[in-house]
């Protein structure tokens, strides 16, 4: 069952991971194609603004879901953690205290 749990645990990060730099590849294309800067608060801002209005549908759905349901997996993803450990196995979590 541990074994599984770990599985578990890198797919989630590595989902989160893979989603996350989709994410930001694919804003940094599409502020690239509209003349903002994403370096800055007001273009990060004019970013988020297009997102939530649904300008570009694919890109807001992209954004918004990699958003919250990067959060969602990592939540599941330390629920898992604890609730394992708590069931005895060890996910030798920080190695350099050992």
């Amino acid at each position: 069952m541990c074994e599984l749990l770990q599985i578990i645990r890198i797919a989630g990060f590595a989902l989160c991971a893979v989603a996350g730099l989709t994410a930001v590849l694919s804003a940094n294309a599409y502020c690239k194609k509209n003349g903002i800067n994403m370096n800055t608060f007001e273009g990060v801002f004019e970013l988020y603004r297009r997102v939530f209005r649904f300008e570009n549908k694919r890109l807001s759905i992209l954004m918004l879901s990699t958003t919250y349901g990067g959060a969602i997996v990592m939540a599941g993803v330390v629920a898992i953690t604890f609730w394992g450990q708590g069931q005895g196995c060890d996910f030798h979590i920080n190695r350099l205290a050992r």
